[in-house]
C-alpha cells in the first residue's frame, strides 16, 4: 500500500489538484507538476517523505484544478501536509492501510498480486 500510494500520480489525486486517478495520470504526464521544484511527469515516480508536489503556476487556473479543489466528496489524507493555497502539499510519510481513504473494503493481498505480474 505504501508503495502504490508514493507514486506521484496517486499523490496528485489524493492532493485534490485534480477530479480523478486517470485525470492524476494524465495531469502528471502532461507536465503540470514538479516535485522538489523540477518537473516530474512519470506517473509512476515515487515520492519520497519530505518531498513537495506542486502544480506549475501556469496550470493552476485549469478548470480542471479548480473544480478538484472546491470538491468536497474527499479529504486530503493526514500524510499530507497542504501548502502554498492548495497548490502544493509535503509528503509527510509512507501511509499504512488504515490511513489510505479507500471508499470500499480492499484486499491488499490482491492489489499487490495484480501489480506484481
Amino acid at each position: 500500500i505504501g508503495l502504490l500510494e508514493s507514486r506521484l500520480d496517486a499523490i496528485v489525486y489524493r492532493a485534490k489538484f485534480v477530479p480523478t486517478v486517470w485525470a492524476a495520470r494524465q495531469f502528471v504526464s502532461h507536465g503540470h507538476v514538479t516535485v522538489d521544484g523540477k518537473k516530474v511527469d512519470i506517473g509512476s515516480y515515487r515520492v519520497k517523505p519530505g518531498q513537495v508536489i506542486e502544480v506549475k503556476e501556469k496550470s493552476r487556473n485549469m478548470a480542471l484544478v479548480l473544480e478538484a479543489q472546491q470538491s468536497s466528496e474527499r479529504d486530503i489524507p493526514d500524510y499530507l501536509e497542504l501548502g502554498d493555497r492548495g497548490f502544493s502539499v509535503r509528503y509527510v510519510r509512507v501511509p499504512e492501510l488504515a490511513d489510505v481513504p479507500y471508499p470500499v473494503k480492499m484486499e491488499p493481498n490482491l492489489v499487490v498480486e495484480y501489480y506484481s505480474s
